[in-house]
């Protein structure tokens, strides 16, 4: 026989149950409409020629920022695939964890030490590894952390301008010789074989290129993250033509600067692009 008591208990219960569950909803909603307003999201993802699409992106949506990361992995069979999920999953999972506004450049730090010693775990040393460029965007400021050679531009006012120095070979060849850290015939060499010298995967890992500062967005403001298969497979002014496109949506310019890469014959690797475009009120 059930008591009057346990019955108003078990009843009492439920409805907790279900307003907790209304309560997450309405919580996920709120974000939601945050997020569709401020910001609007698309990317594109290409393998070329290869035969392994070593390429991965992902954003994470919190009340407190969004978050972007985009990889480009490198090395041989698996290891480039296996190295870009894996410095993705880490930083994202590390950012649902631990990511606020206050702390931006110790998170990155953290997360790409942490990408790093992950990939060392699964791939064979010195056979894999990625560059990877990360974004948080809270309110109207961005702050990014980069290694290797992907890149982080802004369009604005009709113009297209690079934000992210990044380790191409030219520049870090050239710093690193002219510093004394390493010899004459290793710069040549990494500017003759097209060689990386950091990135996400080393056991030598060191160098995030990190924002000094927050940059302050303006609306309409279109941040563009991609890997060296597109911005090397398009010329700059071409990917200014299209961004400056207002009839298009975000998501029909994503695809075209996409269409006209792989249209690009002289392009033959992977390639990956995300445009966040501003929609606050600053």
């Amino acid at each position: 026989m059930i008591n009057i008591n346990d019955y108003s208990n078990l009843k009492f219960i439920f409805l907790l149950l279900a307003v907790l569950i209304l309560l997450l909803i309405a919580r996920n909603f709120i974000i939601r409409r945050i997020y569709k307003q401020e910001l609007e999201i698309a990317n594109e993802i290409f393998i070329g020629n290869e035969e392994i699409q070593e390429d991965y992106l992902e954003v994470v949506n919190k009340s407190n920022g969004t978050m972007a990361v985009l990889a480009d992995g490198l090395g041989k069979n698996e290891a480039g695939r296996i190295s870009s999920i894996v410095a993705v999953k880490t930083i994202s999972k590390l950012f649902k964890e631990e990511g606020n506004k206050e702390k931006i450049t110790y998170f990155f730090k953290k997360a790409f030490n942490k990408a790093s010693r992950e990939i060392i775990k699964r791939v064979e040393k010195d056979k894999g590894g990625a560059s990877v460029l990360s974004v948080i965007i809270y309110d109207n400021l961005l702050s990014y952390a980069l290694v290797g050679d992907v890149m982080l531009a802004i369009f604005r006012n009709k113009e297209l301008v690079k934000l992210s120095k990044g380790h191409s070979i030219s520049e870090v060849a050239k710093k690193e010789y002219y510093n004394g850290k390493i010899q004459k015939d290793e710069a040549l060499y990494a500017l003759k074989e097209k060689k990386l010298l950091y990135y996400i995967g080393q056991e030598s890992f060191r160098d995030i290129e990190i924002s000094e500062s927050p940059i302050e967005l303006q609306k309409n403001d279109i941040i563009i993250l991609m890997s060296r298969g597109v911005y090397e497979g398009l010329r700059w002014i071409e990917i200014e033509r299209i961004l400056g496109n207002k009839k298009a949506n975000i998501n029909e310019i994503c695809g075209q600067i996409m269409e006209n890469v792989k249209d690009n014959n002289k392009n033959n690797c992977n390639g990956s692009i995300m445009l966040m475009r501003y929609c606050g009120k600053k």
